[in-house]
């Protein structure tokens, strides 16, 4: 009894036109629609709204959304949840995005919302294409990093709907997977008691698109904050950006994937591990610092 998969991240920021442009012109995904204050994005693999930009007074998380196979696993995953004394905020109703046929919400330990999806078999009407057709830009969206000062308790938490921890890092991260991703969701320890989003990635698939991208963003005026590098805890290739609302969004390909029916033995990555196993990117900078 699981989800399976992130289905979508909701974000809120304060000038939203110079926003969507950056994820659409910018990021490479494509724009399925704008309504009022609303912009939602799909990636080229993708059957749904996997990015929703909603305008707001500050820059902040305002979901995440994963996947479930059926109604029935949803109401059975509800159920667990209420019955180790987690309220679910909204009962399964009709979904109104692209790609959702029943949806509902509940609040995590920190207070994240978090939408259960029972994703619609039709992808609806296709998206916008990006950069004149170029085929480069995001596959899928990969995986959210939250920050929390009770990681411990989220961690038990997201159990109650399958997920498992891959690996542990020294600083305070873990990795959590549902799949056969290495990890949909991660975890970094805050002292300070911060919430809420440290980044969002997308799957580009190999180091060379990594590598093109990384170069077409500098090109057009976006800087890659960290990287390139190749990460520990997944083994996947990195590069870093800021969005113009500050939030801190990942190209990334080659991560590990895993037999689902496979057992994975948790790794810890201590002190000599400093976040890039090449050595190369130096480390990470002031937005991933608590």
């Amino acid at each position: 009894m699981r989800i399976s998969g992130l289905h979508r991240v909701g974000l809120q920021v304060p000038d939203f036109e110079r926003a969507r442009d950056f994820y659409h012109r910018n990021w490479g995904l494509g724009l399925i629609g704008t309504e009022g204050q609303q912009a939602s994005f799909r990636a080229a693999h993708s059957h749904q709204c996997d990015l929703q930009l909603c305008a707001g007074d500050e820059a902040r998380l305002d979901h995440i959304a994963l996947s479930v196979a059926t109604e029935d696993m949803m109401r059975s995953l509800l159920e667990n949840l209420e019955r180790q004394g987690h309220p679910v905020t909204e009962a399964p109703r009709p979904g109104r995005r692209q790609g959702e046929a029943l949806v509902a919400c509940f609040d995590d330990l920190d207070g994240n919302r978090v939408e259960l999806v029972v994703p619609s078999e039709s992808d609806g009407p296709a998206a916008e294409a990006t950069r004149d057709g170029e085929a480069e830009g995001p596959l899928k969206l990969g995986h959210v990093v939250l920050w929390s000062p009770r990681q411990t308790e989220q961690e038990a938490f997201y159990a109650l709907l399958g997920f498992k921890v891959s690996d542990r890092t020294h600083i305070g991260m873990s990795f959590l997977r549902c799949n056969t991703d290495h990890h949909s969701l991660a975890f970094v320890n805050s002292n300070s008691g911060r919430t809420g989003l440290q980044h969002l990635a997308f799957d580009v698939g190999s180091i060379d698109t990594v590598m093109r991208e990384s170069a077409r963003m500098r090109d057009e005026g976006n800087p890659c904050i960290w990287g390139v590098g190749r990460h520990g805890p997944g083994n996947n290739v990195f590069s870093y950006y800021q969005d113009p609302a500050g939030n801190v969004v990942e190209y990334y390909g080659e991560m590990d994937v895993f037999e689902d029916t496979s057992p994975v033995e948790e790794r810890f990555w201590g002190p000599e591990h400093k976040g890039d196993v090449w050595g190369i990117s130096g480390p990470p900078p002031a937005p991933f610092h608590d």
